[in-house]
């Protein structure tokens, strides 16, 4: 018992045989979509790396100007005495 006849052997043998095989043709077949040179890879996340800085920048600064508070001047005085529109004194 345990022991493989001849036929068993030969038929696990195949078995490898052709899963080899197989690994080897699909580690020999070309990629579909062949990659980038590492270079140019670099640039562009170089180049998308600096877009995301300048738009995060200029979505900052359109915020502080949108959310930019000026008091009105009937409000506030230099002396500090708030005044009244209209009363005329």
């Amino acid at each position: 018992m345990g022991r493989l006849t001849r036929e068993e052997r030969r038929r696990v043998f195949l078995a490898q045989e052709k899963a080899r095989r197989a690994m080897q043709r699909s580690m020999a077949c070309p990629q579909s979509t062949p990659g980038e040179p590492r270079v140019q890879r670099w640039g562009l996340l170089w180049f998308f790396r600096a877009a995301m800085i300048a738009t995060l920048l200029a979505a900052g600064w359109s915020a502080y100007r949108a959310v930019e508070f000026h008091a009105p001047e009937s409000i506030v005085v230099p002396n500090g005495e708030p005044t009244i529109q209209g009363t005329g004194d």
